[in-house]
């Protein structure tokens, strides 16, 4: 189609095909990065998890229920952060972050279980002072902490069984640093 000038205008110009650059692998970057990212998400849960603790008013029945209940609601943030800094330690075979997020862990799994039994001290209080139309969120809230504490409990404790066994070098493959 010629335009003003009566020249050939072309619409459609053939390009020479860009070629793609090779991406270059760089898994040990990559699993550092991760690293920090885990490290920045477990400080943020952790952070949820002590601002919900603070003020402590232990003894207070309705308290416990309800910040054990809200503990264990804030538990994957933190999970997800610590499963990234295990990941990291484990592929560039960082033996001492092993061994702190191992511990982290275990600890970890010792509290949860120190919180499900406080938590099950008030369940039957929490039950007993709900009226029936209430109860029914009661009962969820319940059984969701319940099987909140012991999977997350479960899941520390595999995390830090693997974590330790790695830092001590037994693990599958073992450290070679």
């Amino acid at each position: 189609m010629p335009d003003s000038s009566g020249a050939e205008q072309k619409i459609l110009v053939k390009t020479e095909p860009r070629r793609a650059r090779a991406v270059v692998a760089q898994p040990a970057a990559l699993w550092g990065w991760l690293g920090w990212l885990g490290l920045v998400l477990a400080l943020a849960g952790l952070t949820d998890l002590v601002l919900l603790w603070v003020p402590v008013r232990m003894g207070v029945p309705e308290w416990e229920f309800a910040t054990v209940a809200s503990t264990a609601s804030a538990l994957p943030l933190v999970t997800i952060g610590l499963a990234g800094l295990l990941g990291s330690a484990a592929f560039r075979g960082s033996r001492w972050l092993l061994w702190v997020v191992g511990l982290v862990l275990a600890v970890g799994a010792v509290v949860l279980a120190a919180l499900l039994l406080l938590f099950l001290t008030n369940v039957p209080m929490a039950i007993q002072a709900t009226a029936d139309a209430a109860r029914v969120g009661i009962l969820k809230a319940i059984a969701k902490t319940v099987v909140l504490a012991l999977l997350f409990g479960t899941a520390y404790l595999g995390g830090a069984f693997w974590s330790l066994k790695l830092a001590t070098g037994k693990g599958k493959g073992g450290l070679t640093s």
